[in-house]
């Protein structure tokens, strides 16, 4: 079993076609190919289902991936811990939620870079839950995420506080005049997993209001412009909507506390070797959040 093996192997598993594999690992694709059948009958073991629209995953290829992917990230983690000095350089996954990325990483992302001209920083945005997936997977170095999480394998820090609101349209002066309305309201939200989608609706049941319904969109831009035009409402930081250039055509709600007061956290896992670049994203988020709030 080699090391190309397993490269080949995760980068079918993920992309879903040797193919696409072959272009991410940059060979041909009859290598890929042969490559895993080499590793299937070293395992003795079918590791995809073949199919004309592509590959999946057999039990035991599911199985195998996540051994791959450790193999894999302890050899990248070796390979730092020899090379890495006090100097920060190299590669940096980060991920980070959309609404962090656009109003609070860009000074910090500035100045790293001006701090760090020789660390490859990569930022991929996405939910909490996908962003914690990723970071479990290896996927990413460090993430900021909302909230703290019961989960053992994570470390995770407190970067800085948010004031979540819930924002609806100038039309409604006050919640009580928005929950009267709840029942004909459209709930703007991000996919399953967001944190603040989440919080949005504890604060819903527990309130014992129902919206008309939910509309899922993709980007920061398009939730508050709808909620800006009267289309709905929804829940967001709110640092974040005085930011935004629909900002006088928005109306923020105070929430309860319990709901209103959330963490951003900076999590890595707890197993993975911190490499001088990601300590220093951490400590330059600490500095710069300490001085701005």
């Amino acid at each position: 079993m080699e090391l190309r093996q397993l490269k080949m192997f995760c980068a079918a598993a993920e992309y879903g076609s040797f193919t696409a594999a072959a272009e991410k690992v940059h060979c041909v694709q009859s290598n890929i190919t042969m490559r895993v059948k080499e590793l299937e009958a070293e395992l003795r073991q079918p590791l995809f289902i073949r199919r004309k629209t592509g590959i999946t995953l057999t039990s035991a290829g599911q199985v195998f991936l996540g051994y791959a992917q450790r193999i894999l990230q302890l050899t990248e983690e070796s390979r730092s811990a020899l090379l890495d000095s006090s100097v920060p350089a190299g590669p940096l996954r980060l991920g980070s939620m959309e609404t962090t990325a656009a109003v609070r990483l860009p000074r910090v992302l500035a100045r790293y870079r001006e701090r760090y001209p020789e660390v490859q920083l990569s930022l991929a945005t996405g939910t909490t839950a996908e962003l914690i997936k990723a970071v479990e997977a290896h996927r990413l170095d460090g993430a900021f995420v909302g909230g703290f999480h019961q989960n053992p394998s994570l470390h995770q820090e407190a970067i800085f506080n948010e004031e979540l609101v819930l924002v609806s349209s100038n039309r409604y002066a006050s919640l009580a005049a928005l929950a009267n309305e709840m029942t004909q309201q459209t709930v703007l939200v991000f996919r399953s997993g967001c944190f603040y989608r989440s919080t949005l609706e504890q604060w819903l049941y527990q309130a014992g209001l129902i919206p008309g319904q939910i509309l899922e969109l993709g980007t920061l831009d398009g939730i508050l412009s709808c909620t800006a035009a009267g289309m709905g409402v929804t829940i967001l930081p709110k640092a974040v909507v005085e930011h935004h250039e629909s900002r006088d055509q928005i109306s923020c709600h105070r929430l309860p506390d319990e709901f209103a007061k959330v963490a951003t956290v900076f999590i890595r896992r707890k197993d993975s070797f911190e490499t001088a670049a990601l300590r220093a994203m951490a400590s330059l988020a600490h500095e710069q959040f300490a001085v701005s709030g």
